[in-house]
């Protein structure tokens, strides 16, 4: 009989993919349930793992600084190309479930933070695809669930709700079906802690959890990581509007759902999330007068400080009020010149995480603009599950980056004097 470990490295056969990512046709409506077709067999095919999850080690470009790796753009072709099938088929997962939203679906994590069926769904979706579409690579996820809550006992119903909400949807694209325990199992693939050796994918399944829940902005945000330096990028958005998000109305007729993608010297784009043949190649904005840019911030308070953000848009002449939505959709945003700036100053205490900025950050990077920290050191996604930085993240255009950032550091220094005075 095989033992828990040797079931643990289980992995699926290779199947014919299907003809199409997302079928044509709408999306189901809103209501108490979902309906979820019955789950083929599945098949298994027992193979032992790599000795390492790591590739061999191979040199980074020498004195390079930045947070995107310099290759070639022919380069990372085929893991793009599973990246934004698995954010697609996530994006469609996360979309049902909000259509449908049950009380039962939101799932309480000992960190109090709101969790879903969906961000569970969404990242064992992710990790199944990319396996899948790249069977003989090394895998190493970096993401943001594991599976701890859902194995206790009063979990169980939201275990099998989540797996059907994975069957229903990966049937759109593979003759497959897994178990509650493959679910598991795949959530749990997202243990990895990165480092600056090897490959490492990096995952927010839902990054903007609470503007899910309220039906606002979210993104399934996806990076891959290559010897310490972001390569690649999939931002899925399926709330942002295919238009400028600066003059938002929540009552708009505007299509929404949108996916943005981007690898190492080959530009950035956005498609559609229903029709990907729609790709377009986006780039920040050139204003260079602060007074004409608009910024964007965290929706919450608590994520990050909007007084600061306030004391450096008035230090920058910055006319137009902040525009604050939630998760990495304010990347994918910026990047397509909704915006000029993007301010994050978190509170103090608070670690960033690696996924919450990998993916959107090549993703602006690659379409003409910088994100850096409070002291302009460009981002460090090497060290681990977390970002070291100085005080907070600006992200903006060529031209406005120096003034940007002597206001930041004006700012925070007025903010420092007027703490110690107290």
């Amino acid at each position: 009989m095989a033992s828990r470990v040797r079931f643990s490295r289980t992995i699926f056969s290779p199947l014919p993919s299907a003809s199409a990512l997302i079928p044509s046709g709408s999306l189901p409506p809103a209501s108490l349930s979902l309906p979820l077709s019955n789950p083929k067999p599945y098949r298994r095919l027992r193979l032992p793992f790599p000795p390492s999850h790591l590739p061999p080690p191979r040199s980074s470009p020498a004195g390079s600084a930045s947070p995107v790796a310099a290759m070639s753009s022919s380069s990372y072709d085929k893991e793009l190309a599973a990246a934004k099938k698995a954010a697609s088929l996530a994006a469609r997962l996360c979309q049902k479930v909000q259509k449908a939203l049950l009380t039962s679906d939101v799932q309480s994590k000992a960190d109090k933070s709101p969790v879903t069926v969906a961000d569970y769904g969404s990242q064992a979706i992710v990790s199944l695809v990319l396996r899948k579409e790249l069977p003989s690579e090394s895998f190493s996820l970096v993401a943001e669930e594991d599976s701890a809550d859902l194995r206790k006992d009063e979990a169980q119903e939201t275990l099998k709700r989540i797996t059907e909400l994975v069957n229903d949807t990966i049937s759109s694209e593979y003759s497959m079906s897994v178990s509650d325990e493959d679910v598991l199992i795949a959530i749990d693939s997202g243990k990895s802690e990165g480092g600056p050796v090897g490959q490492h994918w990096v995952l927010d399944p839902i990054d903007g959890t609470k503007g899910f829940l309220r039906g606002d902005q979210y993104a399934i945000a996806l990076a891959l990581l290559d010897e310490g330096k972001v390569v690649l990028g999939v931002l899925g958005c399926p709330n942002l509007p295919h238009t400028s998000i600066a003059n938002l109305d929540r009552h708009s007729q505007n299509k929404i759902g949108c996916l943005f993608y981007a690898k190492t010297g080959d530009g950035a784009y956005m498609q559609s999330l229903s029709d990907p043949s729609s790709n377009a190649k986006i780039h920040v904005t050139a204003t260079e007068n602060p007074a004409d840019a608009s910024f964007f911030e965290s929706y919450e308070a608590a994520h990050s400080l909007h007084d600061l953000s306030k004391a450096i848009a008035e230090k920058l002449g910055v006319q137009a009020p902040p525009v604050r939505i939630d998760s990495q959709a304010k990347y994918g945003a910026l990047a397509r010149g909704d915006g000029a700036i993007y301010l994050r100053f978190p509170h103090k205490g608070y670690r960033e995480k690696i996924w919450d900025h990998a993916a959107g950050c090549i993703v602006v990077a690659e379409a003409g603009g910088f994100a850096t920290d409070a002291a302009g050191n460009a981002l460090d996604f090497s060290k681990g599950r977390y970002l070291d930085l100085d005080t907070g993240i600006i992200v903006t255009n060529k031209k406005l980056m120096p003034s940007l950032l002597n206001a930041v550091q004006e700012s925070i220094k007025a903010k420092n004097q007027s703490a110690s005075h107290l």
